[in-house]
């Protein structure tokens, strides 16, 4: 039986995976390198003990008109906060939308990695603000 390669803890936290294991853990690369830009830009900045400028500060847009400028700020955050702190990570776009009637922010991160083959794969994360 060949051993499983794990790549950390799965961002957002479940425990649903076959393998039962307490946390639900990342089995490639790619999945782990989603959960790490997921954990990033929804850490308020000042959060994390010893690390206090691990995260972004989404948190002060929140009563923001829902307009341009703060859109590009938005963008603007999550850019400088993934170059920061996830280095092998190359950031191809960062696409804001409103949902829920404008009652909310949906973004779609497109992103390219170095998989450990050598090969360069392009991925997508959709979620909400």
């Amino acid at each position: 039986m060949a051993k499983t390669i794990h790549y950390g803890i799965t961002f957002p936290i479940t425990i649903d995976s076959e393998e039962k294991n307490l946390l639900d853990l990342n089995l490639t690369r790619h999945e782990k390198i989603k959960s790490e830009i997921m954990h990033l830009i929804f850490t308020p900045k000042g959060q994390r003990l010893r690390n206090q400028n691990f995260g972004t500060n989404l948190i002060q847009y929140i009563f923001n008109p829902s307009d341009t400028q703060t859109w590009d700020s938005i963008v603007t955050e999550i850019k400088e906060c993934i170059r920061t702190w996830l280095t092998d990570v190359q950031i191809k776009d960062v696409e804001l939308g409103e949902v829920d009637e404008g009652r909310g922010l949906a973004v779609r991160i497109t992103y390219s990695v170095t998989e450990e083959d050598g090969s360069s794969g392009t991925y997508e994360i959709i979620s909400r603000l």
